[in-house]
């Protein structure tokens, strides 16, 4: 018997790599795309050693062609997916008219972001926008329709605490956030009707090995957000292991 697909967008070495390996062990077949050739064929490498059943595509989240071509290769393959993942964003502390007040932004032990520096232009604003809002509407739209003639599946966006309060040093990524946000609302309000659930796994902290938001613990989340029976479908998922979880560090 074929295993369910799975599609993650946007995967590098921490949580997308980890979202990979956990719907690869609940028994799915995990299509996966990032944008560089050489990642790809690396973390490739690495899943075949592990035994998994998984296929990696380059892909680029802001161009919806690309993503249309990997999502076609991925069915033909694997036939269509029972969950899509969108996990893709241009992560940049930045500001909209005054220059970045810091330099770089880092929390616990999780790599740094160098700060965009000068204020954002509109070139800027709308390239982010494709990757982190409509790059997940034309995913969601791709895989949406086998979804519901089958009457289940699941579409997952990565959120975050910024979808709910902007912080001072981040205000792209806290619009592009709140953006995904309402999208999967829509999404949720339109989809679940059908059997299909949609839900924005709102992050509530920084990730970073051997901590509460250790990427495997995530991305745990994920995998139970996707199981879990109908009657507790929420538009979003708070993963906060703590109360006061989230508060923004640079105001």
């Amino acid at each position: 018997m074929a295993r369910p697909l799975a599609i993650v967008i946007g995967v590098g070495p921490g949580l997308g790599l980890a979202l990979v390996r956990r719907f690869a062990r609940g028994g799915m077949s995990v299509g996966f795309m990032a944008r560089r050739v050489e990642a790809v064929a690396r973390y490739q490498a690495a899943l075949d050693a592990e035994g998994f059943e998984t296929r990696g595509l380059v892909a680029d989240a802001g161009n919806p062609a690309s993503i249309t071509r990997a999502i076609d290769e991925l069915r033909n393959t694997y036939g269509d997916a029972h969950a899509l993942i969108y996990n893709a964003a241009i992560i940049e502390p930045s500001r909209f008219v005054t220059r970045s007040g810091i330099a770089e932004a880092q929390y616990a032990s999780a790599p740094g972001w160098k700060a965009h520096g000068e204020p954002i232009s509109f070139d800027y604003l709308m390239d982010t926008f494709r990757t982190n809002v409509a790059g997940a509407h034309h995913a969601a739209q791709l895989v949406a329709p086998a979804m519901i003639a089958r009457g289940t599946g699941s579409i997952l966006f990565t959120g975050g605490v910024l979808a709910f309060g902007p912080w001072i040093e981040w205000g792209v990524t806290s619009l592009g956030k709140a953006a995904l946000r309402s999208l999967g609302h829509s999404l949720y309000k339109e989809l679940t009707p059908l059997g299909v659930q949609v839900s924005t796994i709102a992050i509530h902290g920084t990730m970073a090995k051997g901590t509460s938001y250790d990427h495997n613990r995530v991305a745990d989340a994920y995998w139970h957000a996707h199981t879990r029976p109908s009657a507790e479908w929420e538009p979003d998922y708070h993963f906060r292991p703590h109360e006061d979880d989230g508060k923004d560090p640079d105001a």
